[in-house]
Order: C-alpha cells, then sequence, then structure tokens
C-alpha cells in the first residue's frame, strides 16, 4: 500500500487544456488522483482550485509567474501541499522562488534553448533561458520524456542527471488501439495548433507540390491558433482538397485520425508528440520531421518517416511513396501498434509515475 501525499501542481494551461502539455498535466493530475493522493491544482484557468480565481483573466505565463511570488507560499501552507509539480520551460512557469517545506518537481518537455535553436524565427526566445535555468536549479527533481530533452538537461543546462527522472508519458491509448474501420484513400491529416513551432507555414506551402504529385490526395487541419489564418488561405486556394476545423472531440477524433492514410507532423520541435503517438496507435503512418521529440518516437521505417527539417522535396517524396502504396503499408502499421502499446502501456506508465512519486 503505497502512502498518499498531498500534490500541488502549478500551471497557467489546465482546463480547458490547449496542447499537448495541457492534455498530459490533467492526465497526470487524474492519475496521481486515482492513486489515493490528494491533488490540488492551481492555475488561471477554469475548472481548477478555487484558489486560481485571483489570476483568472491572465492568460501569459510570465505574468502568472510573477504573481505566484507573492501567491505560491501562502496557497502551499493553507493546502498542505507536501509535493509541487509545475511544468517549466515553453509552456510553463517560473518558480520565482523556492517553496518552503515543500519539494518540487519540475515537469519539461521541451527547453527554450530548443525552441530558439530550431525554430526559424524564435531566436529570441532565449531571452526565457535564465528564468528557465533558474527555476530548474530551485527544483528537487525533474520529469521529461524526450531523450532529446534529457541530453539538453544534463549536456547544456548542467542540471545533476541523478535529479532527472525519465518517464513514459501516462496516456491511455485504448482508445485508438481498439478503433478499427477502412482508411480513406488519399486523406492526409494534420491535428496541431497552428502556430510558427508546429511549421504551420512550412506544410501551408507544401501542399501544392503535394497536390501536383498526388492529385487525389486531401488534407484535414485540425486546430487552432494565430497562423489559422494561413491555413484559411489554403482553404480558399485549394477548397476541393483541403479543410480545417478547429476542434473535434476525442471520439471524432480518433475517427477522423484512423481514417485517414497519412498523419502529418511538420513541427520544428517538440516536448513529446503526443499526436504522433496517438496517430501510431490509431493505425495511421506518420510523415514527420526528424526533430527533437519526434526523433525517438517516430522510428524511420518501423512506426513512421523522419524526413530531414525544411526537405521539400524529400517531404514530397515520403507522401507520395505512401499514398502510392498502401498494400505495403500494411506491415508497417502492424508493428507500429504493437510499438506503441508496449513502448506506453498504461499500467506499465502509471507504476513508473507513482514509483518516482513515492521515491521523492
Amino acid at each position: 500500500m503505497h502512502s498518499s501525499r498531498k500534490i500541488g501542481i502549478v500551471t497557467w494551461d489546465y482546463d480547458p487544456p490547449k496542447g499537448g502539455l495541457g492534455r498530459a498535466l490533467q492526465q497526470i493530475a487524474d492519475t496521481l488522483g486515482k492513486q489515493n493522493h490528494d491533488v490540488r491544482v492551481l492555475s488561471p484557468s477554469g475548472g481548477t482550485d478555487k484558489e486560481g480565481a485571483w489570476t483568472k483573466r491572465i492568460g501569459l505565463h510570465p505574468a502568472f509567474s510573477v504573481l505566484l511570488l507573492a501567491k505560491l507560499q501562502r496557497w502551499i501552507h493553507k493546502t498542505e501541499r507536501d509535493l509541487l509539480l509545475f511544468p517549466c520551460g515553453p509552456g510553463g512557469v517560473w518558480l520565482l522562488r523556492k517553496p518552503k517545506h515543500c519539494k518540487t518537481i519540475a515537469i519539461v518537455y521541451h527547453t527554450y534553448l530548443q525552441q530558439a535553436r530550431l525554430v526559424p524565427g524564435q531566436w529570441w526566445k532565449r531571452i526565457f533561458i535564465p528564468f528557465e535555468r533558474a527555476s530548474l536549479s530551485r527544483a528537487d527533481h525533474i520529469f521529461c520524456y524526450a531523450e532529446d530533452t534529457r541530453r539538453v538537461l544534463e549536456e547544456e543546462y548542467g542540471c545533476n542527471p541523478a535529479s532527472i527522472h525519465f518517464l513514459p508519458q501516462v496516456i491511455d491509448l485504448d482508445p485508438w488501439l481498439e478503433f478499427d474501420g477502412a482508411k480513406e484513400p488519399g486523406l492526409c491529416v494534420c491535428v496541431a495548433r497552428l502556430e510558427q513551432r508546429k511549421g504551420i507555414h512550412f506544410l501551408a506551402d507544401l501542399w501544392p507540390c503535394i497536390k501536383e504529385q498526388c492529385p487525389h490526395a486531401t488534407l484535414l487541419v485540425v486546430g487552432d491558433g494565430v497562423q489559422a489564418g494561413l491555413i484559411d488561405s489554403l482553404v480558399a486556394k485549394e477548397s476541393l482538397s483541403v479543410k480545417r476545423i478547429s476542434s473535434l472531440d476525442q471520439r471524432d477524433l480518433i475517427e477522423t485520425v484512423h481514417r485517414a492514410e497519412l498523419v502529418l507532423c511538420p513541427s520544428y520541435v517538440e516536448g513529446f508528440g503526443l499526436v504522433a503517438l496517438e496517430a501510431i496507435a490509431a493505425g495511421t503512418i506518420v510523415i514527420a520531421n526528424e526533430v527533437d521529440g519526434l526523433r525517438s518516437l517516430v522510428r524511420q521505417g518501423q512506426t513512421g518517416v523522419c524526413v530531414p527539417v525544411g526537405d521539400s522535396a524529400a517531404w514530397v517524396r515520403a507522401i507520395a511513396d505512401k499514398l502510392h502504396n498502401y498494400e505495403e503499408n500494411k506491415e508497417m502499421v502492424s508493428v507500429a501498434r504493437e510499438d506503441a502499446r508496449i513502448r506506453f502501456d498504461y499500467e506499465k506508465s502509471i507504476r513508473a509515475l507513482q514509483k518516482c512519486v513515492e521515491a521523492i
């Protein structure tokens, strides 16, 4: 019988979740709660601890992080937390002061250094690196989910390897693994927050080239964001082959991803690659940039195809090859689904998370 902990989770993005980080944090909170831990969440978003109301209208994590300096210790004391989890890095918060009488765990999907280095035009993100380094130095332990991220934390941020815990992502893949149905010939799907990091501009420029090689190809983009206009302009030009939907509920999303022949992941960096994993579990081949967060998840020629970043010709060849050889893809799909089932077994992931929490 494991001992119960009073766990606090501090995040600016929780409910409704935006992107993979929000979904992952909800999964962690739900998992720990089911393990009889007392879990409370402090966030400016709705549906969380009532103490979060004081920043309800603040949607930018720098502002939330600054206000945490005054509010966090009071909240920890009032709710008697003995363990604090906080996402650190892009999409996370900064821990500007180490809480008293409470151990801390930083959850890192990818770092500002990776984002500044790998995403075109985002070199300026380097200004946040000192805050990120300071926050990590205040953490007693670090959870990370991608080998590339662990390497950066150890080699370039100087984090103590003994404090870094590499964990499998806690995600219930059963709904994706169990779904079955027919494929729609030529259908390519991209599920992403529509922003620079996700390679949306590259995808919009690439699609006319894909259509030249694969006239039967169609593209469905599921997502919203600051670059939604790029996809909407593409829809206006290619209305017969491109559509965009802002969001889908889980059942419809699973059905859509499974129905697709390909899922496209043109991101310049990923913290984990949740969309790619779900596509693999659904039995859909993934075409992805060979970047941090995706290269270890999408195993070349086994669970998908990794393409050199920015190589339009290689992307077109990879997509055309897979769309023209569906029968030959069946073996890859079978291997990929089994790989996802074994590597990300839900119960095994829960036990790994529980073991780490108990040991801290």
